[in-house]
């Protein structure tokens, strides 16, 4: 296991998108300090071109064993199962322009089907030792090129009536999908309104991840989101308005369920 060690530049991304590097950037107090890293504050897919240069400046005196990069989606999601090593060694096809001049490359390609949204690379460089020192992290918004459709949700399944002496479990599912893909998928959730108008808007979280003890979810992944709700003797009586909405990481939302449960 490879340790990691302390230490991080965070780039502040400045406007215009291009895949040029920057000429000033404040150099990490490490083994390998850093003269400038790829920066880009917008990337859009290209279905003729759709590799993008990442490069980082290692200004040190030390020739670090590997310099790699790790590449996160929005939601945190690692793109790479593997890491994407860059070179110096003056490779056209891998978008290293010199050899040795301490500036590492590597063309990486960004598919259409990348959600769109914020994402997040970082790059390390380990010495002969075999520890990694992370450099930089920098940041940018990937526009895959897809029209952004808004969730859509259906099949709601949840009480009319329900008599309440003591505590009450009941189970509410629903399905939703997002045209964009699952992954783009934000939350699903809704709103309690209470019978005397009143509400505390607080959004209740709904699941597909397979846990029915907690949750009440049968199948993870399946699109069914689920939900376990208790009621009390000491709630009020008369008719509840429950508003179901799901959204997408882009903050689009799907058109609401309207659900009314009547405790007596």
């Amino acid at each position: 296991m490879k340790k990691i060690a302390a230490g991080v530049l965070i780039l502040l991304l400045f406007s215009g998108c291009e895949k040029e590097f920057s000429s000033v950037v404040d150099p990490v107090s490490a083994k390998f300090s850093v003269q400038s890293v790829a920066r880009f504050d917008t990337l859009r897919f290209n279905p003729v071109d759709s590799l993008v240069r990442y490069q980082i400046h290692i200004a040190s005196n030390t020739t670090p064993a590997s310099v790699y990069m790790n590449l996160f989606s929005p939601g945190d999601q690692k793109v790479n199962s593997t890491p994407y090593y860059l070179v110096d060694n003056g490779s056209v096809a891998s978008g290293d322009e010199v050899a040795g001049d301490k500036i590492y490359s590597l063309k990486v390609p960004m598919s259409s089907g990348y959600i769109s949204g914020e994402y997040r690379s970082e790059y390390y460089a380990s010495d002969n030792s075999g520890e990694s020192y992370r450099l930089a992290v920098s940041k940018f918004v990937y526009d895959n090129g897809a029209a952004n459709q808004e969730p859509v949700i259906s099949d709601l399944v949840a009480p009319d009536t329900l008599v309440v002496l003591d505590t009450t479990v009941f189970r509410i599912t629903m399905k939703a999908i997002d045209p964009n893909g699952k992954q783009d998928l934000s939350r699903v959730y809704f709103v309690v309104t209470r019978p005397d108008g009143t509400s505390n808007n607080a959004a209740l979280l709904m699941y597909d991840d397979g846990n029915f003890n907690d949750h009440g979810d049968e199948v993870s992944g399946d699109d069914i989101y689920s939900i376990i709700v208790s009621v009390f003797s000491t709630n009020q009586k008369g008719e509840y308005t429950f508003t179901f909405t799901a959204e997408d990481r882009g903050k689009k939302k799907s058109t609401q369920l309207i659900k009314k449960i009547v405790l007596k």
